[in-house]
């Protein structure tokens, strides 16, 4: 009775541990959203882009920020030129206060200065997220397609498999000759070889999604779900929206910022005065004064700095114009790639994938009849193999072509 319940024991463990373990030991599925969400969270370039913010921040407080006055003391002996005076001290000493003070053109300028830089970062830090976010969908679709490549190919595989087995058969028996079954070796051969190669490649993307966002499990999966593709509108449309392409905004916040630099350096020549106060004590004689210290821009009226200044201002200008042209070239090549994309998709949609099908099947059922060759039947699955594969790789590059544009628009196209 005792090693009854015992072994009863024993078959519940086992049974729950055979719940358990596909459980714990399945591999984490992530969907497009979440990895954005972690990216952006955890990438170690969007730490960089925050703690540039936070410095810019603190930029803000330097500029806000008043000069410390400076107090000076000093004393010595003192040496009567006449009679001394009975009981007066033989040493000196005096006190210097002294508070420097912009004025306020040059107060405002600094920290107009210090608000482009924030806003400076605050751009690069917008222009970071997007251009993360759009690299993580290309590596996302990236792992989708070799996934479906691999399916493709497993199921290419097993039909060869098949196809071996039978030849094999065939020949054992006398009803094929040897040739045959040397040609579906060689094609199983090839097929191993290609479901190897794209599962190797399935791991190197991953890889590369793994490390745009970083904090990632080793073995993840993603979930097979197509992207949601935008409405694309034509390429006038394109053309326009190009404003709002991250990059060209944050050069134009450069500009912003090398004005307000400019802006300061012309301030500086005369930034402000020092008030002075100083209270001295000789033997005989006790002083008070306040006073006036004025900068005179004789020697130095800041050339160099100012044109400095103004030369960054004309290659803020030229990287403007600059980046303005190479995205009207980029558009326009993408929008034409997508096209190109579009158009050999209709190709396969329309017709193609059908009609390779049907090649197919027709060579599969001459050759189960005796009326075709395995040479023939073989070449008609390797057709349709290629025909498939094609036709995922224009998918996909529909899907590229957009997120191209995208990253030049500066506008998601490609929702999670």
């Amino acid at each position: 009775m005792l090693s009854h319940i015992r072994w009863r024991k024993a078959h519940r463990l086992l049974w729950l541990s055979c719940l358990i373990s596909p459980i714990a030991f399945a591999e984490p599925t992530f969907d497009l959203k979440t990895l954005l969400d972690k990216a952006i969270a955890e990438n170690p370039t969007m730490s960089v882009s925050k703690a540039q913010i936070e410095a810019a921040a603190a930029g803000i407080t330097v500029a806000r920020s008043f000069s410390n006055p400076d107090l000076e003391v000093m004393a010595g002996p003192a040496r009567y030129r006449g009679v001394p005076t009975p009981g007066a001290s033989e040493r000196n000493y005096g006190v210097t206060l002294s508070q420097p003070l912009e004025f306020p053109g040059t107060r405002a300028s600094r920290r107009e200065l210090a608000e482009q830089q924030l806003t400076y970062a605050e751009k690069g830090i917008q222009t970071t997220s997007f251009d993360l976010r759009n690299l993580i969908k290309q590596a996302y679709l990236t792992v989708q397609l070799r996934q479906q490549v691999l399916e493709m190919f497993g199921a290419n595989l097993n039909v060869l498999r098949e196809i071996q087995t039978k030849i094999k058969r065939k020949v054992d028996v006398g009803e094929a000759a040897r040739y045959e079954l040397i040609k579906a070796d060689t094609e199983l051969l090839v097929a191993e070889r290609d479901y190897a190669s794209a599962q190797t490649r399935i791991d190197e993307a991953k890889a590369i999604l793994r490390g745009m966002i970083g904090n990632m499990p080793d073995d993840f999966d993603i979930k097979p779900q197509p992207p949601v593709i935008s409405t694309l509108p034509d390429i006038a449309t394109l053309r326009q929206s190009a404003e709002n392409n991250p990059y060209l905004q944050q050069l134009l916040t450069a500009k912003d910022s090398a004005e307000a630099r400019l802006k300061l350096e012309k301030d500086l020549r005369f930034p402000g005065l020092t008030l002075k106060s100083d209270f001295t004590q000789d033997p005989d004689l006790n002083t008070f004064r306040v006073g006036v210290v004025v900068p005179l821009p004789v020697w130095n009226r800041r050339e160099g700095q100012i044109a400095q200044a103004a030369a960054g201002i004309d290659e803020a200008d030229a990287n403007i114009k600059l980046q303005k042209q190479v995205l009207r070239k980029e558009i326009d090549s993408a929008y034409q790639r997508n096209v190109i994309a579009s158009n050999q998709l209709k190709v396969f949609e329309n017709g193609l994938l059908q009609q390779s099908e049907a090649t197919l099947s027709r060579a599969e059922a001459a050759y189960k009849f005796g009326e075709r060759g395995i040479l023939e039947y073989l070449d008609a699955q390797r057709v349709n193999r290629d025909v498939r594969r094609d036709y995922l790789v224009a998918k996909f590059d529909y899907f590229f072509s957009v997120l191209q544009i995208e990253r030049f628009i500066g506008s998601d196209l490609v929702q999670p």
